[in-house]
């Protein structure tokens, strides 16, 4: 369902705005009391948020698997039987198994079970294990004084991480890469700091380095993305969401 097609909030008899929803069966909508507007503006981030993370996994299979597995089929399509050259076979495999490895990541990207059983520190753990083509050591400091947060706002905090490190893995041929997240005062601080070959914030578009999914993602919170990256010095990605943004 894609959010252009949703109807914005309209306001109802007793003041308060209502979303446009079907109520499953069997359900009697006139007893269930009606939704703060507090909570129906969060039911509307997170129905954006799921949008938008549905559009960033279609980009990714567009632009990793389905390039992959093209890859793959013309190293087949070069390959004469008449003539074995081992060499087309062999980058075909090497090309598949990074198919293989790229799909794991976007599955457990979906559902990163133990985000919800065990905590965010445990869902990163668990996604840095997975194969990569970047040899960047991945440092983790996570906080245990955390404020509570909404299931949805523990996914798309969880989402900003794992974008932020593919990013650095694909494109800053960094040796160490440092993930954070700390209670700082009123704010919730979400780091990401690589030692790679940086670029210059200035000469590039969003849309490039992944960087767009990430403002997105600071928007949900409610948050404030910066980046700090110059030619050779590496890069920051920080991410300052307010705990009074958060919720129990």
């Amino acid at each position: 369902m894609s959010s252009q097609f949703l109807s914005s909030p309209t306001p109802s008899s007793d003041g308060t705005t209502g979303a446009h929803s079907t109520a499953p069966q069997g359900v009697d909508v006139s007893k269930l009391p009606p939704l703060s507007q507090e909570a129906q503006a969060n039911l509307w981030r997170y129905i954006d948020h799921l949008e938008r993370w549905r559009q960033s996994i279609g980009f990714e299979i567009h632009d990793g698997l389905t390039q992959q597995i093209t890859a793959a089929l013309l190293f087949l399509e070069s390959y004469d039987p008449q003539k074995p050259n081992s060499a087309s076979l062999d980058r075909c495999r090497a090309i598949l198994e990074e198919a293989l490895a790229e799909s794991r990541r976007l599955i457990q990207g979906l559902n990163p079970k133990r985000l919800d059983e065990e905590g965010i520190e445990a869902a990163l753990q668990e996604f840095i294990k997975l194969p990569s083509r970047s040899s960047a050591q991945i440092h983790l400091e996570i906080d245990d004084d955390l404020p509570p947060l909404a299931t949805w706002q523990r996914s798309c905090l969880f989402r900003f991480f794992q974008e932020s490190i593919t990013n650095a893995r694909k494109h800053s041929e960094a040796v160490r890469i440092d993930v954070s997240l700390a209670r700082q005062g009123q704010e919730l601080v979400a780091r990401v700091r690589d030692d790679g070959i940086g670029f210059d914030p200035e000469a590039i578009e969003l849309t490039s380095h992944g960087l767009s999914g990430l403002k997105h993602k600071a928007d949900l919170l409610a948050g404030k993305l910066s980046i700090d990256s110059a030619e050779q010095r590496g890069t920051t990605i920080e991410l300052r969401m307010p705990i009074a943004a958060t919720i129990d």
